[in-house]
């Protein structure tokens, strides 16, 4: 382990003696400093300037690092091959693998104090932020209450559908309009009538009154002043600026205590609401029940998915939440220096680079390609974008995709700024999958390669 770690300590040597690494801190300091006083956001709510200022930050922060981490770790085995450094190493007693292990090591806690550094400078100035900048004292409160106070999203509790799924299909069985439907069709009979029961659920007609309700809420009434009801109503008509009015009461009707007062207000159709509800409507079992009525006699409005219809509360602190945030991107950038080390190993230092950088490339919009690749292989070869090359190129590009981490999928950023929490279980599932399974494949795979490659030739 001293050996492994003294490679490491001069490998944090040689990247910040390195002109790129310099250049690259240098850009995040200065960017880190000037963000919070050049940010404007929408130009008239503290709130936005807020969140856009750590959208910029955070997402700067991460991509200055992943091109840093690049550069390093293509670089630093290939320029000690290169010139011949590496025959000093080679002749000592240490194998190759501490060697290759000490320079990941050196490269992952570069990024790690560097991501702390940002992470100070990101949480000093939002606080700074908010105390200089002149606002009314609402916009203040929107701020700390909906950004930087950490936030759990409930779903609504959604019925066992099966038993009416079941009732259905026995309806049309016996009305006879299952006769000519084979057994594959049946199944796609049985989810149409779930789709449809789910959005019956989740919509109310004119005048109709329904009852949700959110469990296993961990709110506790003594210390938890306000949870908020985040709703956004659609209309299947499609009209905009279209005004709902609905009438709305929360409370456990078993439990006069938590009954809350009847609430009615406008609402514009496929916009976001945030309706504070006291913490005292939440009954003993952790449940909060809401029933809400459309007061509209000619438009049915639904709440089309998950998010749009949802209870936040308080679960963390920001401070928290921005360090597991931060330790997420510094699993993505573990997996690249395991990456870019690996390719170092048997390529030149730009066509390790190249080749990171694309994978890079990949990794980002990997959700992207994955939807594109479906949608061209459902057309024929006529309307394929590639004509005959497509069905040959596209299972390759499907494995290189398959192979590739979704990086939209390991990032917090969006998370932060809409004062979300990026849960734990988050941090654990990056770790296991970026650094011990993902990464260690690819240490495994470039200590094989390093020790196996000849440094040297004899030549005569």
């Amino acid at each position: 382990m001293s050996r492994i770690w003294a490679v490491a300590s001069h490998m944090l040597s040689e990247a910040i003696r390195t002109k790129i690494a310099v250049v690259f801190i240098a850009m995040i300091l200065v960017l880190l400093t000037t963000l919070p006083f050049t940010v404007v956001g929408d130009g008239v709510t503290l709130k936005s300037r807020g969140q856009s200022f750590l959208a910029y930050s955070l997402s700067s922060v991460g991509l200055l690092l992943s091109l840093l981490t690049v550069f390093v770790s293509c670089g630093t085995l290939a320029s000690e091959i290169r010139e011949k450094h590496v025959f000093m190493v080679a002749s000592k007693p240490i194998p190759r693998w501490q060697f290759f292990a000490g320079k990941w090591l050196g490269i992952v806690l570069l990024n790690a104090g560097l991501l702390l550094l940002s992470g100070v400078l990101i949480w000093g100035f939002t606080r700074f932020y908010i105390q200089t900048r002149p606002t009314f004292t609402e916009d203040r409160l929107a701020l700390e209450n909906e950004v930087l106070t950490v936030r759990h999203g409930a779903k609504v509790d959604v019925p066992d559908m099966a038993p009416l799924v079941e009732e259905r299909v026995r309806r049309l069985r016996e009305e006879g309009r299952l006769d000519s439907i084979t057994q594959s069709g049946r199944r796609d009979v049985r989810e149409a009538v779930l789709q449809d029961l789910r959005s019956e659920f989740r919509s109310l007609r004119p005048g109709e009154p329904k009852d949700y309700v959110f469990r296993n809420l961990l709110v506790d009434p003594s210390k938890t002043e306000f949870i908020y009801l985040r709703l956004r109503p659609k209309t299947p008509t499609g009209v905009d600026d279209l005004i709902l009015w609905a009438r709305w009461q929360c409370g456990d009707r078993n439990d006069v205590n938590t009954m809350m007062p009847v609430r009615e207000g406008e609402y514009v159709v496929d916009r976001f609401y945030e309706e504070p509800i006291s913490a005292s409507a939440v009954n003993k079992d952790g449940e909060l029940h809401l029933r809400i009525q459309n007061l509209d006699h000619r438009n049915t409005f639904t709440f089309e998915d998950a998010e749009s219809l949802e209870l936040l509360y308080d679960i963390g602190t920001f401070h928290w939440n921005l360090v597991r945030a931060l330790t997420i991107i510094w699993c993505r950038l573990a997996f690249l220096a395991a990456l870019g080390l690996l390719l170092s190993t048997f390529l030149s230092f730009p066509v390790a680079c190249m080749v990171a950088f694309m994978i890079l490339a990949v990794a980002v919009s990997s959700g992207f390609l994955m939807e594109a690749m479906a949608w061209a292989g459902g057309r024929g070869i006529a309307d394929d974008p590639l004509w005959i090359l497509g069905p040959v190129l596209r299972p390759a590009a499907n494995a290189m995709v398959w192979l590739v981490p979704d990086f939209s999928k390991v990032d917090p950023v969006g998370t932060v700024v809409a004062g979300r929490v990026v849960t734990l279980t988050w941090v654990i599932q990056s770790l296991v999958v970026l650094v011990f399974f993902q990464g260690l494949v690819l240490g495994l795979l470039g200590c094989v390669i390093f020790t196996r490659r000849e440094l040297a030739q004899v030549t005569s």
